[in-house]
């Protein structure tokens, strides 16, 4: 029999050896690479991740998936690579979808808890940055808002005819990654005919990672009913939920995205934000909507009156800082990103 410090040094062995991926993408001089790292995810900047450089000349996230599923890939010698390094483990060549109001909070304080669809829309890739990158402020912006989710990552296409279960969903997705779905709320709302897209797509609206949790198979379908998201403003904490509150699971909504559009290996899901937005939706939000929906500017500028009337919005200086987590145990990492203003033309 194992005994004593044998015996725990056997339990430690077992527990890294079932430990899933954690892939990073950071730069490395002029360089941008794919590592593992070695230990948990780092939550700012200014941490140090240990990283076990993958010898590999994949450029996406769909080829690194591919690789690490079909041939294995040589690790490298330990490296100590700065945080602040670190890039979204996304690549921008993925489809960016997107879940809204799947949580009962935040479709609540939405004013729309009684809706019978899902709701689906997509964001620019462009918008993907780093996990301590900032967030810009579009001069144009003045409702500028947070939604902290976690996101699924396909570990294969998925097309017309087929359909995604708690069954099979290991064979679908390769993975989960922390996401900050950042939105201009003006934009969203003020512009014609409601300009979703625009107002959660300007650069550097969606910082992921540090890492990309990459899962066997068979761990991914109790993974996704075990995770857990917080988001702070300013050490403020504004949102905490469980995936186990999503209206909406993971198989059902990639069914049904699957049923009328195409979607590819390393395509990013986001599944939706829970409640604690900056201005939940007020009956005179509501009634602004309906009665100017076709006078653009009067219909901003109401809006921007009344949602400000409560707490402000993200400001230039502000610090919005996220996390996820496996409630069984280990730990994704955070994100930590400024507020900054955009400059000023010439």
């Amino acid at each position: 029999m194992l005994a004593g410090p044998r015996l725990q040094r056997a339990n430690q062995i077992a527990q890294e050896e079932a430990m899933a991926t954690l892939l990073v993408r950071y730069r490395d001089a002029g360089a941008i690479r794919w590592g593992e790292l070695e230990e948990n995810p780092p939550r700012q900047p200014k941490e140090v991740a240990s990283v076990l450089p993958l010898v590999s000349d994949a450029k996406t996230t769909s080829d690194i998936i591919s690789a690490l599923d079909q041939t294995g890939i040589r690790r490298g010698p330990r490296v100590q690579v700065s945080a602040d390094q670190l890039l979204s483990p996304v690549t921008t060549d993925a489809q960016i979808f997107a879940q809204g109001l799947n949580y009962v909070a935040h479709a609540s304080e939405a004013q729309h808890a009684e809706r019978k669809s899902n709701l689906i829309f997509t964001k620019a890739s462009s918008a993907l940055t780093g996990p301590y990158g900032d967030i810009i402020r579009p001069s144009e912006v003045q409702l500028l808002d947070y939604e902290v989710e976690f996101g699924l990552v396909l570990r294969r296409d998925l097309g017309e005819g087929q359909e995604v279960t708690d069954e099979n969903i290991g064979d679908v997705v390769a993975g989960v990654v922390l996401c900050n779905d950042v939105s201009a709320r003006d934009t969203m709302f003020g512009t014609t005919f409601l300009q979703w897209y625009r107002g959660k797509s300007y650069r550097t609206f969606c910082p992921a990672g540090p890492a990309l949790w990459l899962l066997e198979p068979a761990e991914v379908r109790d993974t996704l009913k075990n995770l857990e998201i917080k988001l702070w403003v300013n050490g403020e904490l504004r949102q905490s939920a469980s995936s186990q509150q999503l209206i909406w699971k993971p198989a059902e909504s990639l069914s049904y995205i699957a049923s009328s559009i195409d979607m590819r290996c390393g395509d990013l899901l986001l599944t939706g934000t829970p409640g604690g937005v900056t201005a939940p939706a007020t009956p005179r939000m509501v009634e602004i909507l309906k009665t100017h929906l076709l006078k653009d500017d009067l219909r901003r500028d109401e809006l921007r009156s009344e949602m400000s009337a409560g707490r402000p919005f993200l400001q230039p200086g502000d610090l919005v800082t996220a996390t996820l987590a496996d409630s069984r145990g280990p730990s994704l990492g955070g994100l930590a990103n400024r507020i900054v203003e955009a400059p000023h033309p010439g």
